[in-house]
């Protein structure tokens, strides 16, 4: 498969809170496929983490500092992404600065969503893209995340939560 302008390979760890509802299903991307994201629309599934654990704590309370959740780390190996973060990443998308601040919460026609569409149909895993939250927090937002790429949940002493909290 030929890469999309801008892409490379992306091979990190990256982080995510979930709640605790959630927890026994730390890999799902069901409340964006049910609510949409910035970078989907409402009825495609995406994998939101943050590039630091700091990053992934301010995106997931958005300064409601008593919600509780589960910090988890993920390893992420061989997504084709595309780095929003930087002006060449934006032009090889086709996007604008002001496309990224655009609403998007309750559309499913946003630039963003629109745009990320077009470039899972082309191939690219997903994006980089500044955090809203956190000064200079760096994203993830996958569309496949499966094999290939693959993002595995770090759980080095066995700990994971396996069964839905009741």
């Amino acid at each position: 498969m030929t890469l999309v302008t801008g892409t490379t390979i992306f091979t990190a760890r990256t982080f995510r809170v979930v709640p605790p509802r959630w927890a026994h299903a730390p890999l799902s991307g069901e409340g964006a496929r049910l609510h949409g994201g910035r970078y989907n629309p409402p009825g495609i599934q995406a994998f939101y983490s943050a590039l630091d654990p700091h990053t992934a704590y301010a995106e997931y309370t958005q300064a409601l500092y008593d919600r509780p959740g589960l910090l988890c780390s993920f390893d992420i190996e061989a997504a084709r992404i595309i780095d929003l973060t930087s002006a060449e990443g934006l032009a090889a998308v086709g996007l604008t600065e002001p496309d990224l601040q655009s609403r998007w919460f309750g559309r499913g026609d946003a630039p963003t969503q629109m745009r990320a569409l077009r470039l899972s149909g082309e191939g690219v895993d997903g994006l980089i893209y500044a955090s809203h939250q956190h000064g200079l927090g760096r994203n993830l937002v996958l569309w496949r995340w499966n094999g290939p790429p693959s993002v595995t949940l770090v759980d080095r002493l066995g700990e994971a939560v396996t069964d839905p909290v009741p």
